[in-house]
C-alpha cells in the first residue's frame, strides 16, 4: 500500500513560484489600463454655491397665517423655483450656452446637470435656533473649472433675483385677486342685505321675533276691551235708568221745549233728504224699481215719526222751566255720548285685536320666507369674512415681499473655483484597477495550475501513477 504523503503549506509557494507571470501579467495590464482611463478619460470640475434662507426680520404675530408650508412643502418648492424654465433659460442666455441649439432644450440638459448637484446639509425650516440660517448647496460640473464657477455663480444669483420678483408678482396677483373677490362678495351681501331689509319692511310688525310683542299687546287688548264692555254696560243701565226718570218726569207733566224742537227740527231734516233722494232715484229708475220702493217706505215712516214728534211738542212746551227736568236731559245726552265713545273704542279695540292676531298667525309664513334669505346672508357673511382675512394676510404678504421683512434667499457663499476635478475620480479608479488585476492573475495562475497535466512533487507523481516512490532526487542548482 502507497503511504499517502502529507500536504505541506510550502506546496502554495511552490505553486506561486511556477505560475508568478501567470499574476504579475494580469495584474499589470489591469494597473495600466486603470492608469490609461484615468489619464484619458474627460475631467469633470464641480463648482458648488451655497444659498442661504434668512430668517424673517418681523415677529412671528405678524407673519401669522401669512406662510403655512411646512419645511417638506418648502424644500419642495424651493427646489421647483431653482429649477423652473424662468432660471435656467434666464441663464442660459445670459451665459449664451450652445447658442446653435434652442434655448429650451439647452434649458433641459442645464436642469439634468444641476439637478444631480444639489444638496441640503440641513432640513429648511422657518427658523434654526443654532444661526437662523438654513442654507443648501447648488452646484454645475463642467469640463473648464473657470466656466463652471461662472456657470454655478450665474444660477445662483439669477435664483435669487427671481425668487424675488416670483414672490412680488405672486403676492401682487394673490392680493389682486382677493380683492376683487371681496368686491363681489361685499356687493353681493349688500345686495342679500337690501333685498332682506325690504322684506323686513314690507312684514313689518309680523316678523317672527316680534310674535311675543304682539301676543302681549292682544293680551292687553282684550284686558282693554273687558274694561270697556264692563263700563259700557254699565253706562247703559245709567242711561236707562236717567230715561226712566225722564219719562216719569213727562207723565207729570213736566219738560222742556227746547228738546222737543230739537226733535221736531231733526225728524223734518229725516223726511227732507229722504224726499231728495226720492226725487234723484225717480230719474234714474222706474216706480216699480226696489230702490224707490224702499225710500218710499223710509219717508212714510219718517212723516210718521215727524207728526208723533209735533205732538209729543206741545205736550212738552209746558215742562220748558223745570230745572230737575233739564238737568236729566244732560245728563241723558252725556249717558249717550259715554255710550257712542265706549263702543267707538270696543270697535277700535276689535280691530286692534283682529289686527294683531293677524299679525300672529301670519308670523309662520312670514319665517319661512324670510328664512333662506336669512340662510343666503349668513353663508355671505361667513364667505366675506374668510375672503377679508385672506385678503389682509395677502396684502401683508406683499408688504412683506416689497420690504423684504420675510422670508428671503442670498448667496452665502459664491461658487469656488474647484481645484481638481471630481471625475474621473483616480483614487477610485486605480483601487478598481487593483483588485481587478489582482481577481484576474489569481484566476489565471489558478487556472494554468489546473489545466497543467505536467509531475511536479511526489504527491502528484503517486496520484497519477498509483506507484510507489522509492527515492527523491533533490533539485540542485547550477
Amino acid at each position: 500500500m502507497i503511504e499517502e504523503r502529507p500536504f505541506h503549506p510550502l506546496d502554495y509557494v511552490s505553486v506561486v513560484r511556477r505560475r508568478m507571470w501567470w499574476f504579475i501579467v494580469p495584474l499589470a495590464f489591469c494597473i495600466v489600463v486603470g492608469g490609461a482611463l484615468a489619464l484619458l478619460l474627460p475631467r469633470q470640475y464641480l463648482s458648488q454655491a451655497i444659498i442661504g434662507v434668512a430668517a424673517p426680520t418681523l415677529s412671528p404675530e405678524l407673519l401669522k397665517g401669512v406662510s403655512s408650508l411646512d419645511w417638506q412643502e418648502r424644500q419642495r418648492a424651493i427646489s421647483q423655483q431653482l429649477l423652473s424654465p424662468a432660471v435656467l433659460q434666464r441663464v442660459v442666455r445670459e451665459e449664451r450656452l450652445n447658442p446653435d441649439v434652442p434655448v429650451d432644450q439647452v434649458a433641459q440638459w442645464l436642469r439634468t446637470n444641476v439637478e444631480q448637484n444639489i444638496s441640503v446639509p440641513h432640513p429648511i425650516t422657518k427658523s434654526d435656533s443654532r444661526n437662523g440660517i438654513d442654507s443648501f448647496i447648488l452646484g454645475y460640473t463642467d469640463s473648464e473649472p473657470v466656466r463652471a464657477q461662472r456657470i454655478a455663480n450665474r444660477i445662483a444669483y439669477v435664483f435669487v433675483e427671481e425668487n424675488s420678483k416670483s414672490q412680488i408678482e405672486r403676492s401682487e396677483n394673490t392680493s389682486e385677486i382677493l380683492s376683487q373677490q371681496v368686491q363681489v362678495s361685499q356687493q353681493r351681501l349688500s345686495n342679500l342685505e337690501n333685498e332682506l331689509r325690504i322684506k323686513k319692511q314690507a312684514n313689518m310688525g309680523r316678523l317672527p321675533d316680534q310674535v311675543n310683542a304682539n301676543v302681549q299687546t292682544v293680551n292687553g287688548l282684550r284686558s282693554q276691551l273687558e274694561s270697556l264692555s264692563n263700563q259700557l254696560h254699565s253706562e247703559q243701565d245709567r242711561l236707562s235708568n236717567i230715561e226712566g226718570q225722564i219719562e216719569m218726569m213727562r207723565q207729570g207733566g213736566t219738560g222742556t221745549t227746547a228738546s222737543s224742537v230739537a226733535a221736531i227740527q231733526a225728524a223734518q231734516a229725516h223726511v227732507n233728504e229722504l224726499q231728495k233722494q226720492l226725487a234723484v232715484a225717480r230719474t234714474l229708475y222706474t216706480e216699480k224699481h226696489p230702490e224707490i220702493a224702499r225710500l218710499q217706505e223710509e219717508l212714510a215712516g219718517a212723516r210718521k215719526d215727524l207728526g208723533a214728534v209735533q205732538q209729543q211738542s206741545t205736550k212738552d212746551d209746558t215742562l220748558a222751566t223745570d230745572p230737575a227736568y233739564k238737568q236729566k236731559v244732560q245728563e241723558r245726552e252725556a249717558s249717550r255720548m259715554r255710550i257712542k265713545e265706549l263702543q267707538r273704542a270696543s270697535k277700535a279695540s276689535q280691530a286692534q285685536i283682529a289686527l294683531y292676531q293677524t299679525r300672529v298667525d301670519a308670523a309662520p309664513m312670514v319665517e319661512q320666507e324670510l328664512q333662506s334669505l336669512e340662510r343666503e346672508v349668513t353663508l355671505e357673511k361667513a364667505h366675506y369674512t374668510d375672503l377679508t382675512q385672506r385678503h389682509q394676510s395677502a396684502t401683508t404678504a406683499e408688504n412683506l415681499a416689497r420690504k423684504q421683512g420675510g422670508e428671503r434667499f442670498s448667496v452665502l457663499f459664491p461658487a469656488n473655483l474647484p481645484s481638481r476635478p471630481t471625475k474621473p475620480d483616480l483614487l477610485k479608479i486605480i483601487a478598481l484597477s487593483i483588485v481587478a488585476g489582482l481577481v484576474l492573475g489569481a484566476a489565471a495562475a489558478i487556472g494554468r495550475e489546473f489545466l497543467d497535466r505536467s509531475v511536479h512533487d511526489v504527491r502528484a507523481l503517486q496520484t497519477e501513477f498509483e506507484v510507489p516512490v522509492l527515492g527523491e532526487i533533490p533539485r540542485i542548482p547550477a
